[in-house]
């Protein structure tokens, strides 16, 4: 039944606790599998029917919270008693790891954000479950656009994970963004493309960096080395097209800006989009361009039209 659940079966697994005798469904774990597929397939009434009485014995602490989920799902003004049932289930956990990590995991399923960030961020202080608690926090705070509680993420999974070259990319792309930690930033990008140079997330932080310390000629060589598919990635292409600008790659520069408009970007990532809008608006109305980054001028990055997967804070 877990497996099912977790393999998008849960529909069939709930007509199973339809059709089986319930001296077998009322005990874990096929209680506990069966309330997790009502609520995959959001069937709220019959999530509350099925544990709203009993006791599931260790595993109490989850039917208090599949019952306050269903109460919250079922009833938006009942607030009071759904924090009052989530509430005893984070206290029949009695503080134990695992069972907070349980609790962690069904509130991010369910986007419960107030409750996975406080319980993310306890089962953060147990070393073996650190690693999935601050991915988690990091994809919380990536979708709530909470750049600064972002940021200290990144910082803790870097000390974690210090040879992590894609962690720390993340880490010094986000501090360049938000002008944390500057000097700091700068090293890391060097740190990280200098561990992994074909890695696109890492090259093209560091010729962001380079960018922001006005080496352009340097950035523009990074990104010449990769290949272009990848860099026409809408999270990357805003990197390039400004460098591309700046290099007085202005054609080229607009390809990747075209590769940008209408995706899925993150918000500092729209910021400097819009910025290098601005700089390519400008330029149209005034006859002189920038500054080319060589007396010998590099031939564009050629065009492409695929789009890898996004790069994602890990």
């Amino acid at each position: 039944m877990n497996w099912m659940n977790e393999n998008g079966l849960a529909a069939d697994v709930a007509k199973w606790g339809d059709k089986l005798p319930p001296e077998k469904l009322i005990s874990p774990p096929v209680s506990i599998a069966v309330a997790d597929a009502y609520a995959s397939i959001k069937n709220w009434s019959r999530l509350k029917r099925w544990i709203r009485s009993g006791s599931w014995g260790d595993a109490e602490y989850l039917r208090l919270a599949y019952q306050a989920i269903a109460t919250r799902r079922l009833q938006q003004s009942a607030e009071d008693e759904f924090r009052a049932l989530w509430f005893s289930a984070e206290q029949a956990t009695n503080d134990r790891p695992e069972r907070e990590l349980d609790l962690a995991r069904l509130a991010s399923k369910c986007n419960l954000e107030a409750e996975s960030e406080r319980l993310w961020s306890r089962v953060a202080n147990n070393p073996p479950t650190r690693r999935e608690a601050l991915d988690a926090l990091g994809r919380l705070y990536r979708t709530n656009n909470n750049l600064e509680k972002l940021y200290d993420v990144l910082q803790r999974l870097h000390e974690s994970s210090p040879n992590e070259a894609p962690i720390t990319a993340n880490l010094a792309r986000l501090g360049l963004n938000l002008e944390q930690n500057i000097e700091r930033s700068h090293q890391l990008a060097k740190e990280a493309y200098d561990r992994a140079p074909d890695e696109v997330n890492c090259a093209v932080t560091y010729a962001f960096s380079l960018y922001r310390l006005r080496r352009i000629t340097e950035g523009f060589q990074i990104i010449q080395k990769l290949p272009s598919d990848q860099l026409h990635d809408p999270h990357a292409a805003v990197y390039v097209a400004l460098l591309l600008f700046d290099a007085n790659q202005i054609d080229a520069a607009k390809d990747y800006i075209a590769a940008a408009d209408d995706a899925k970007i993150y918000v500092e990532e729209k910021k400097l989009l819009d910025e290098v809008r601005a700089k390519l608006a400008s330029a149209s109305a005034t006859p002189t361009p920038p500054v080319s980054p060589s007396p010998a001028e590099s031939s564009p990055i050629p065009a492409s039209t695929s789009t890898p997967s996004p790069l994602e804070p890990r």
